[in-house]
């Protein structure tokens, strides 16, 4: 039910509306199998139609609740055939849409400033939300996991959409992109360590506070906090962060340590379970000039290794990007709303942390590799890239030529969506066990269940 992850996927980009309003709604409305939906669940849908400038009608809570009720019938059957969604994938999740949103503000502190709040605050308040979104998506996919779609059924599809309703297209392109990461300069990262080692030693011997030192920590974050993030769960950090975590008394500070982000101390304020609140301090690595020349160098060679047909773009992202997002999807930027390689050119500007690269796009070929250029990688790091433009796409009506991919998604997504109401039909009929408030019962379904109600 596609109209249902769109929903979801925007409540997840932002606060809960009972958190902003003050306004707490908790009434149970709704219960689907053992889920339960609240009225402040509906209300959070609403507020974002509201603020997506959507007509507002009554009606709309109707769509919205049978939206959660669908959703909760998934989440309820997922946990009745034992499908398992594990922290690590949650984590996961959160961040790629952390990295998303994040970019869609240019910063951690514009982040921050908008919702009053830490990212890994956020992040904390988005886990039940996300592990729920995980278990829908892997019921409806082992719901649909065997639909299938042939060359036949797309042009069907295609033929079927009359004239005026084939959509519009806006202008795509596919990007590629080699990056290439300065190596750690020996000398400079014992320096990096021995300094932070120092500060840890001042604030052991009571010389200086740790919310002094943390306040020239390079964790954005986490530095005009005191160096604090409060209540994480286990598996948050990356596993050497949190090996270090959870192996600290309360009050007790570590010894300095590695982790792919730099050089690190922790305190550790409180324990609970397997959440922790600590405060900690990050030292960066900086790259030394001469070493990113050498970046620079070794993405001329490789471009001259591409130009000669002695290696593809694709061979040479796998062999040699750093960017382990991109390397071995042949180099390509993966559109973080499709996760198809196609993007809406009018997105460039948010799916990359350099300013300049929409300039860049617009002035290259097809086919066109870039010259090697410094550029900033997502956790913003330096480094050097070449930039592949695989194609370009004006502003068209849909035709099979050039969008057969994105019809054949959409009868296959036709195709599954008629699979999933014959789902939705049969478990209605079945007896779950369905509850609607009759406040609720006033709207217009497209599933029966009303008529389900037990």
């Amino acid at each position: 039910m596609k109209r249902f992850f769109l929903i979801f996927s925007v409540l997840l980009s932002i606060a809960s509306f009972a958190q902003t309003t003050g306004k707490v709604v908790d009434r149970v409305v709704a219960v689907v199998g053992n889920q339960i939906v609240k009225e402040s669940d509906i209300e959070n849908g609403y507020q974002q139609y509201k603020e997506s400038n959507v007509p507002l009608t009554d009606s709309l809570r109707g769509v919205i609740l049978e939206d959660l009720l669908y959703k909760r019938l998934l989440i309820s059957e997922a946990k009745r055939d034992s499908i398992e969604v594990t922290d690590a994938e949650v984590n996961g999740e959160i961040d790629r849409r952390m990295q998303y949103y994040l970019l869609q503000f240019g910063s951690v502190e514009a982040f921050e400033k908008f919702y009053g709040k830490s990212v890994e605050a956020f992040r904390f308040e988005l886990f039940d939300k996300i592990k729920e979104l995980l278990y829908a998506q892997k019921m409806e996919g082992q719901i649909t996991s065997g639909v299938t779609i042939s060359p036949t059924d797309t042009r069907e599809y295609f033929n079927s959409i009359p004239a005026d309703s084939i959509p519009l297209i806006n202008a795509t392109v596919e990007i590629g992109q080699i990056y290439v990461k300065p190596p750690v300069n020996i000398e400079l990262r014992d320096y990096v360590k021995a300094e932070l080692e120092k500060d840890r030693q001042r604030i052991i011997a009571g010389k200086v506070d740790f919310c002094t030192i943390a306040a020239t920590s390079e964790d954005p974050g986490s530095k005009f906090n005191c160096g604090q993030y409060d209540n994480i769960r286990r598996g948050t950090f990356v596993p050497e962060f949190d090996a270090v975590c959870f192996r600290l008394k309360e009050g007790e500070i570590s010894e300095v340590f590695e982790t792919e982000y730099g050089y690190h101390f922790v305190k550790l304020i409180s324990r609970k379970g397997e959440e922790v609140s600590i405060a900690h301090v990050l030292r960066t690595v900086p790259p030394v000039p001469e070493d990113l020349k050498k970046c620079k160098t070794k993405l001329d060679s490789i471009v001259r290794l591409i130009k000669i047909d002695t290696l593809t773009f694709c061979e040479a992202a796998a062999k040699f990007s750093d960017d382990k997002d991109s390397k071995f999807s042949c180099g390509l930027i993966i559109n973080p709303e499709t996760g198809t390689s196609r993007i809406d050119a009018e997105l460039i500007p948010q799916i990359d942390p350099n300013p300049d690269f929409p300039i860049l796009i617009n002035q290259m070929k097809v086919g066109q590799i870039s010259a090697p250029q410094p550029a900033l990688t997502r956790d913003g790091k330096q480094a050097y890239r070449v930039v592949w433009l695989k194609s370009r796409n004006d502003a068209h009506r849909a035709n099979l030529k050039d969008d057969y991919q994105m019809m054949q998604d959409a009868a296959l997504e036709k195709k599954r969506q008629e699979v999933i109401d014959a789902w939705v039909k049969r478990k209605l009929s079945e007896g779950t066990y369905i509850r609607i408030a009759d406040d609720y019962k006033k709207y217009n379904y497209k599933y029966s269940w009303i008529q389900a109600t037990n």
